[in-house]
């Protein structure tokens, strides 16, 4: 199979060293011989180095364009690639890839590298991957040290394990690892501003996946095939979407790196394909009437619980601090504004928003407010033999409660989320719109809100099977209950 990629090569070093002190559009697009409205194109998307406005006028550095064309290997003119893949014969589920090309200096010289791709790939990603490495030949040719990126020779069973590469450093500085520009740039600078849930997360992919994996590396180094092999090591370790997670954070961080001109471009990031999901089970009416039940016989903290989850959708951390000021029992409203996260106060997930109480949560947050002492919060644990003063409620706690109410029905023993996902569910099943069940949701995206809406299909093919039941009645089929046009006569 054999694939044919356009690459951009310099002609000579005598045209790079007559370039003019400062470059406008025109001279750039001489230079790398396109356009000029390519050129403002790929300023715009950040494929060339960052541009000055000199007046109205766009305009580059010769340093800054000589560096930039020996850092990337970009140059005027075409050069012929052709790449052809077999499986490896060593390892059959690995690919051997034969890169031929023109050398740009000297047209009539062929230069051919054979390598292996890392483990992993399919045939598709392979040769993607081995399209990736014409840069780097590139480079090499223009003669700056940098060596292309591929399996060591004595270690083609570990695809990890990479050849060494020589990066250009500048006199006196050393290149920016990830490592460093994480911990003293992105974490202060933007994952300390998130919530604490999230920080946490972030935290946990730096320490267990990405600091491990890409932390050692100069920012400048970290190019697409540094994110493929990265991409395919994180598939042997997590599942799909948890890796396309990580790979979203890494992204971030890269993305952040270049709004401070730590690196001029980021590399591709491809995203993993993910199984596709079974729908969720949900409790039927039968189900929720019992639970019901038994929360009243368990008294009114635990039906208060039941329902906030079940007919308000609220999450756990909603729920553990929810206050008496955010409900207005005469106006039957309640304002979701704040979540717990470890003892931490902050705002809920989603978007701030204000609810109608249904008639069964109004009347059991009434009875609840008759009951229990005057406290700032609305649930809070009851007294036990280790605690005997009352406590706020954790997510731990709320689930231990609607846990002894499934348990005493038989029912398998499901947190809160269960309870927000049949709510939500319920009322796309009752036609409310995806508006609608977006609002009660409180989600930022409508995407998010789609993934209850499944249930909806069963409803719409009973309605399409319900239209053939009366069509057989009718007696016919198809176009057979299609009124027969009439025709005039054909007038001669």
């Amino acid at each position: 199979m054999v694939a044919r990629v356009r690459r951009e090569a310099v002609d000579s070093r005598a045209e790079a060293e007559a370039l003019p002190a400062v470059l406008y559009v025109p001279d750039l697009a001489a230079l790398l011989r396109i356009s000029e409205k390519a050129v403002r194109h790929r300023a715009a998307r950040g494929l060339v180095p960052p541009p000055v406005k000199l007046g109205r006028a766009l305009a580059w550095t010769r340093e800054v364009v000589l560096a930039w064309l020996r850092d990337s290997g970009r140059a005027a003119g075409t050069v012929d690639v052709k790449i052809t893949l077999r499986p490896y014969a060593k390892d059959k589920n690995r690919w051997q890839i034969d890169i031929r090309l023109m050398n740009p200096s000297q047209p009539q010289t062929e230069i051919r590298r054979r390598m292996v791709a890392p483990g992993g790939h399919d045939q598709k990603q392979a040769r993607t991957w081995g399209e990736r490495q014409v840069a780097a030949l590139l480079r090499e040719l223009v003669g700056e040290g940098a060596k292309v990126e591929a399996p060591a020779p004595n270690n083609v069973g570990a695809p990890t394990k990479w050849a060494p590469r020589k990066e250009v450093e500048r006199p006196g500085s050393r290149p920016m690892t990830l490592d460093k520009f994480y911990k003293t740039r992105f974490e202060p600078e933007h994952v300390e501003l998130l919530k604490p849930a999230t920080r946490d997360y972030y935290r946990k992919a730096w320490a267990l996946y990405i600091g491990p994996m890409l932390g050692d590396l100069p920012l400048v180094a970290i190019d697409d095939d540094r994110i493929s092999a990265f991409r395919a090591g994180l598939r042997k370790k997590l599942a799909a979407s948890t890796s396309n997670i990580v790979l979203s954070k890494v992204a971030l961080m890269l993305r952040f790196a270049r709004k401070m001109r730590a690196i001029e471009t980021v590399p591709i990031f491809e995203r993993l394909p993910e199984p596709r999901r079974r729908p969720k089970e949900v409790y039927s009416e039968e189900q929720i009437a019992a639970m019901m039940a038994v929360a009243r016989r368990h008294g009114t903290d635990a039906l208060v619980i039941l329902l906030l989850a079940l007919d308000a959708g609220l999450r756990v951390s909603e729920i553990c601090a929810l206050e008496w000021r955010d409900i207005d029992l005469k106006e039957g409203t309640v304002l979701i504004q704040r979540s717990v996260y470890e003892g931490v106060v902050q705002t809920p997930k989603g978007t701030i928003g204000k609810l109608a109480l249904t008639r069964a949560l109004r009347e059991a947050l009434e009875a609840h407010r008759l009951e229990v002492s005057h406290g700032p919060l609305v649930v809070y644990r009851r007294p036990s033999q280790n605690k005997p003063m009352t406590s706020p409620h954790n997510p731990g706690t709320i689930w231990t409660v609607l846990g002894r109410i499934q348990a005493e029905l038989g029912l398998k023993k499901a947190g809160p989320h269960l309870l927000r996902h049949t709510a939500l569910t319920r009322l796309a099943n009752l036609g409310a719109s995806v508006y609608v069940v977006q609002s009660v949701a409180r989600h930022a995206h409508l995407q998010t809100t789609q993934v209850y809406l499944h249930t909806q299909q069963t409803g719409l093919s009973r309605e399409a099977a319900n239209l053939l039941d009366r069509a057989t009645a009718a007696g016919g089929f198809g176009n057979a209950l299609a009124t027969p046009a009439t025709t005039a006569p054909n007038p001669r």
